[in-house]
């Protein structure tokens, strides 16, 4: 498939935001956690904003515990929250509508799909969820960051992501809803594309300009059908 002088052979997915709801499950996971410290609760638009900076637990952390706060403490607490939301996030994160009819898409048409997560979590673990929503038969690979040097925005995960799929990066869409999956994608030499059914706005994704913005998942099936079109 061609699109805009680029072969597109896989398209490679971040999950959080992109292809799983899985905010209001985290906010409130975080909130319980940091409540066993008499911290918080934080607010949906702070959480939010430390997402948007692809931030990672520890960091969110050590930004409201107190300056001296011993950072055994802090890892104790990160420990607990991911326990936490491991545990209630198979049944209260859900897929965004679309999933299942564009994931089919793509196999139908013969194009690879990759999972590219800036998540710390095993594979095995993100292979599981996926099969729980019965999608895992769809995706021919899945990387976590705790498999790589460094976290989006650098782009380790994307790069390591095309490179199991057997796909030159330049031939794969990367598709992402914040301003590090853009970043990370284009750093990677992918083709960057955002949803704005994650956490960041459309003024925010526009600013760095990349290749394609969807309003939702629909709008990568009309792509894909348009090019069919053409082709």
């Amino acid at each position: 498939m061609q699109l805009k002088h680029h072969k597109i052979s896989a398209v490679i997915f971040d999950i959080d935001g992109t292809l799983v709801d899985s905010f209001s499950a985290y906010l409130s996971v975080f909130n319980r956690g940091i409540s066993r410290y008499k911290l918080g609760p934080v607010s949906r638009e702070f959480l939010a904003d430390c997402v948007k900076e692809a931030m990672s637990l520890g960091e969110i952390l050590r930004r409201i515990f107190s300056s001296d706060v011993d950072e055994l403490l802090i890892e104790n607490c990160k420990r607990e929250i991911q326990e936490l939301f491991l545990k209630v996030e198979m049944d209260e994160a859900k897929t965004f509508p679309g999933v299942d009819e564009l994931f089919n898409k793509l196999k139908n048409s013969g194009i690879k799909i990759g999972i590219a997560t800036g998540r710390m979590t095993f594979p095995e673990y993100e292979w599981n969820r996926f099969r729980s929503f019965g999608l895992d038969k769809f995706i021919d690979a899945i990387v976590t960051t705790r498999e790589v040097q460094a976290r989006k925005p650098a782009p380790d995960v994307i790069i390591e992501c095309a490179k199991r799929l057997n796909v030159p990066p330049e031939e794969c869409l990367v598709v992402g809803d914040t301003e590090s999956d853009i970043i990370a994608a284009r750093e990677a030499g992918g083709i960057p594309a955002a949803v704005t059914i994650g956490q960041d706005n459309m003024d925010l994704l526009t600013k760095e300009n990349p290749g394609f913005i969807f309003r939702n998942l629909n709008d990568i099936i009309i792509l894909l059908e348009q090019l069919e079109n053409i082709r």
